[in-house]
């Protein structure tokens, strides 16, 4: 069963889980990514391919850069505009 959501991030409604982006790509250094659940664009810093856990960089409020270890299955590669 899919569900419409809203997020603070986007300004758009998204469906989840998602119908369409998901992939089973590899995620590269300097990739722009978002999480399944939505959210703003997120830049891979690293990945590690052996425990599936990826480092993503984005500018929070205020432009306080955050840097956060995800698992890859929480990732999707963001749509181009």
């Amino acid at each position: 069963m899919n569900a419409q959501a809203f997020s603070p991030w986007i300004s758009q409604p998204f469906t989840y889980p998602p119908t369409e982006g998901v992939t089973d790509d590899v995620f590269d250094i300097g990739d722009i990514v978002v999480l399944v659940s939505g959210g703003p664009p997120l830049t891979v810093l690293s990945v590690c391919e052996e425990c599936g856990d990826v480092e993503v960089a984005w500018f929070g409020p205020g432009s306080s850069l955050s840097i956060q270890t995800l698992p890859e299955d929480a990732l999707i590669h963001a749509e181009p505009d």
